[in-house]
């Protein structure tokens, strides 16, 4: 399966981890869990076609980390700046919220804690979102 047909497909549909594990799988990538640096969530080895995502990390972060490391290896980033972080962090936004769950959790969530669990994502998550296309904050 193509990356890009197959992020395209799960764009917005709040995809679960083992629907991006099965999507990266088909893509080619391996998906490992690796002692990484400290503060190192993941990280996309071009390269090795690999995925690598921190121990200890939270099912909901495994899953936020894993499409920002598919955005990665989506756009083909090599290395890291700036510009890839954000390119990368608004592909996983895109990807991890469904629309319509944030329309609807926006009319009672207090804050974007509220709204990041409701949605099953991070904070950062729901920020990046939010920044990028222009919702409004929670209740």
């Amino acid at each position: 399966m193509d990356l890009r047909r197959g992020a395209a497909s799960l764009e917005g549909t709040s995809p679960t981890l083992s629907e991006l594990v099965r999507l990266c799988a088909h893509a080619g990538l391996e998906v490992h869990v690796a002692a990484l640096p400290a503060g190192c969530l993941g990280a996309y080895e071009h390269e090795r076609e690999r995925i690598l995502l921190a121990r200890g990390l939270t099912p909901v972060e495994q899953r936020c980390v894993l499409a920002h490391e598919l955005g990665h290896a989506l756009l083909s980033h090599v290395g890291s700046s700036a510009a890839d972080e954000r390119a990368a962090e608004r592909f996983a936004a895109r990807l991890l919220i469904d629309p319509r769950a944030l329309a609807e959790a926006c009319r009672w969530a207090r804050d974007d804690a509220e709204l990041a669990d409701e949605l099953g994502v991070t904070i950062d998550i729901v920020r990046d979102y939010r920044e990028h296309r222009g919702v409004r904050r929670a209740a």
